[in-house]
Order: structure tokens, then sequence, then C-alpha cells
């Protein structure tokens, strides 16, 4: 064989290669040729909302424009949106609810499950499924904050020719975004998800059903019937003690907005723990004690400050409250040995009238008019 004839050969050879390539594609072509799904909207899902989609996220295995496989000229061929599904479900439901404000929760939405899958039945008969699950939340101070979650799906037989699934789609897009608009309604004012603010609301607790125990109020002072300990310190050189203390209840609840957070403080003495000598039993040593009662209630009035000062959150606003609760019970401590340090107990006349004076001037800040708590 000449060398002519054998460069025609190995020609013939990548011709006939070629060729057999171009015919494999084009059979594959037709196998898997996609089916392009644009999403187009009839009319609004929503007519009246409280929120706006402000982003889309595709959570799925694997996230993209294929959202599953449809019978398309006799073949099982792959559902394509036109472009990402995040992008073209963000333009979907954005288009749904369009305005945007201050006053409207701004949504994220994400696409957990979506897919179309069909079959044949017959010579000319499709059954198919549609599945979709999606979930809402939103962002509150740069935490998210997870709201609720949708699942929905539809089944469904055609005839090769008629399109179902162009219909089906939107339907269940339109289903997702009208629950949850449900979901707001129902929810708007009740759910603390959905506050954007911490309200703090206090108020003093002034009466109890204990015998044992004297609730501050600036109309009821201490008497000496309030001491009613027995087990008083044999040998100590003090002539009484008050056991004072403070505490407080938290209760939270919400209003339109807002998150109320109620702070009941209590600020209370306790007669079983309080104690005083039968012959110290005079005015000078019972004004003595009144104002240490007094400073715990000064020094609560402070635990109000911290609070308002305080970064309380909705997410976690409790441990803060605690924290600020502790620092307050350990400042009246500190405030309370000063008090008796300055004064020698009560035993020196003239620091004891400087602090009455000082501690009197604060209470009566606290209580503008002595029938009325401050809270």
């Amino acid at each position: 064989m000449g060398a002519i004839q054998q460069r025609m050969i190995r020609k013939l050879k990548k011709v006939l290669c070629l060729l057999l390539l171009i015919c494999y594609a084009s059979y594959a072509y037709a196998q898997y040729t996609p089916v392009l799904l644009t999403l187009k909207r009839e009319s609004p899902a929503v007519k009246s909302f409280d929120f706006y989609v402000l982003d889309v996220e595709d959570s799925r295995k694997i996230p993209g424009a294929r959202i599953g496989n449809v019978i398309s000229l006799g073949k099982d061929s792959p559902l394509l949106l036109p472009s990402k599904a995040e992008k073209e479900l963000y333009q979907y439901w954005n288009g749904a609810a369009p305005y945007k404000n201050d006053k409207l929760l701004p949504v994220y939405i994400t696409i957990k499950h979506l897919e179309v899958s069909e079959k044949r039945i017959a010579s000319n008969g499709v059954a198919g499924q549609a599945k979709l699950s999606v979930s809402f939340r939103w962002y509150r101070n740069m935490q998210p904050v997870e709201l609720t979650a949708f699942d929905v799906g539809a089944s469904y037989t055609r005839p090769e020719t008629s399109l179902v699934y162009t219909q089906i789609i939107p339907q269940l897009l339109d289903q997702a975004l009208a629950n949850f608009n449900k979901w707001m309604k129902l929810n708007t004012g009740k759910n603390p998800a959905l506050s954007r603010n911490i309200v703090l609301v206090f108020k003093e607790i002034t009466n109890s059903k204990n015998t044992d125990t004297v609730f501050y109020h600036p109309a009821r002072p201490l008497v000496w019937d309030d001491f009613r300990a027995k087990n008083f310190r044999p040998g100590s050189r003090y002539a009484a003690a008050v056991f004072s203390s403070f505490a407080y209840e938290g209760y939270s609840y919400t209003k339109g907005e807002d998150m109320i957070l109620e702070i009941g403080l209590k600020v209370f003495m306790v007669k079983d723990n309080s104690w005083a000598r039968p012959e110290s039993r005079d005015d000078s040593t019972l004004r003595h004690e009144q104002l240490h009662f007094d400073l715990t209630r000064i020094v609560a009035e402070r635990f109000k400050d911290r609070l308002r000062k305080a970064d309380l959150t909705i997410e976690d606003h409790d441990s803060e409250i605690q924290y600020q609760f502790l620092e307050t019970f350990r400042e009246i401590n500190e405030e309370q040995q000063k008090y008796d340090i300055g004064t020698g107990h009560g035993l020196q006349a003239g620091a004891q009238a400087d602090w009455d004076r000082k501690i009197s001037a604060q209470i009566k800040e606290i209580y503008p008019s002595k029938s009325q708590p401050a809270f």
C-alpha cells in the first residue's frame, strides 16, 4: 500500500470518528433536551401584607436552575428555570410583595426543596408530582430569627400535550407566600419572634399576704413591733439590726411591635430576722434602722437605672437582668457598710444627722408624693 493510500485511510478514520461523535451528541441531546420553565404570575398572591421579601437563598443539596424532570416529546427531560432558582423565585415573590418601608418586615426565604417529577403512565399519559418546602426568617440586631416553615405539594395526571406543571409551580409559590402572610397576621402582636423593641415597665410590689414581711413604702415606716427575732446576739455591741433586702419578678408579653418586660420590684424587711435589744428600743436607734431600710430602697432604684442603660436584647435579656441584679445586691451591701462605718453604727450624732439628711433627700426624689410609689 502506497503512502498516499495510507494518508487517505487515516483521514477517513478521522472523519468517521467525527461523524460518530456528532451522531452520539445528537442522540444524547435528543434524549436529554432540557425544558425551560418561565414563571408567570396571573394575579398578586398577597393583596394586603406586612412584609417584603428581602432575599431568597437556595439550600437544596444541588442548587441551581434545575428543578426536576418532566416528560417532553416522549422522553424524560430536565426541567430548568431561566437562571438560578434563588434568583427566579426572588423575582417572582418580590413582584408579589413589591412595597418596601421600615414598617414592613424584611423577610428571607430559604428554598429547602423544590422539585417536579414525572413518569409516563400510558401511551399519551403522564403522572407527576410537584413539591415545595420553604422557611422564613428575618434578622433582628444582626441575629437570625426563625419564623415559620411551609410545605406544600400537588399530584396530577396530564396528557403529554398539556403542560400542567407550568401552572402548578406558580400556584405552589403563591400558596407559600399567602400562608406566610396569614401566619404574620395571626402572630403580629402576639409572637415575640416578631417583636422589634424592648420596653421596660417597672412596678413596685408593696403588699404581701405574708405577715412576716414588711414591703417598703414611704407612708409605712418601721416600728419596734417589726423587730420580732428573739435570738439577738448576746455579747454583740450593736443595739439592733434590720434584715432588709430586695428582689424582682419578671414577666414579658408582646404589644404591637414591642416586647414589654414588666419588672416587679420588691424591697422588704423580714420581721423574724430583725432584732433589737429591749434596752435599746428608742427613737434614735429606730431611726438608724429605718435609714438602713431606706438605703436598700435607694440602691434598688439604681437597679432600674442599670436596666435602662443595659444592652437588653429580645433574644437574651434574662441573663443580663440577673447580672445587673447581682451587681445591685453587691452595691447594697457596700452602701450599708459605708453607712454603718460613717455613723459609727448610729453612735456619732453629727454624722448620723448628715446621713439622715442625705438619705431623706434621695427618698424624696424617688417619691415626690409620699402616697405614691415611684414606679
